[in-house]
């Protein structure tokens, strides 16, 4: 799946191509009320990109912590055979996710995914195990998110 098939770029498929669509041609030229106050179509679609593909980060983050803290209740917290099944079942799911992002690279992709598998395992166990971050793990994450983001939006050729 690309973003070109989906009619989400016209002419570009790659979520390299974003920065591109970030230049100053897509920005107003002046502060000045214009008759078009509506975004360009590169801008449009330039949100739905972004969108899309920080949307499939979050998905793939909770299924793989999903399941992942599924199968530490049922080995760990005595909770019913179940929940291993489920968390299993989930982890499979989270195998395929990141084949829906629209980046060529496998080691970018999963690279990146860290990122927000950071952020989203502190989320994780604030809200379901009370394990409120500290001031040492916001920083961390925002670092580690950062430089994913770095990563993700850089423009390459």
């Amino acid at each position: 799946i690309n973003a070109e098939y989906m009619g989400l770029l016209p002419s570009h498929g790659s979520l390299a191509h974003v920065t591109e669509l970030m230049s100053l041609e897509t920005l107003p030229r002046s502060t000045e009320p214009s008759e078009d106050h509506e975004p360009k179509q590169g801008t449009r679609a330039m949100a739905a990109l972004i969108t899309r593909e920080v949307l499939l980060f979050v998905l793939a983050g909770g299924c793989e912590i999903g399941g992942g803290w599924l199968v530490w209740q049922g080995v760990r917290a005595d909770k019913p055979w179940w929940y291993i099944v489920l968390g299993c079942v989930l982890m499979v799911g989270y195998a395929f996710v990141p084949t829906l992002q629209d980046l060529a690279s496998f080691g970018r992709v999963y690279a990146v995914y860290g990122g927000f598998f950071i952020l989203l395992s502190l989320l994780w166990g604030w809200l379901l195990d009370g394990a409120k971050p500290d001031v040492g793990d916001w920083i961390g994450s925002s670092i580690a998110l950062a430089g994913v983001l770095v990563m993700l939006f850089f423009p390459r050729k």
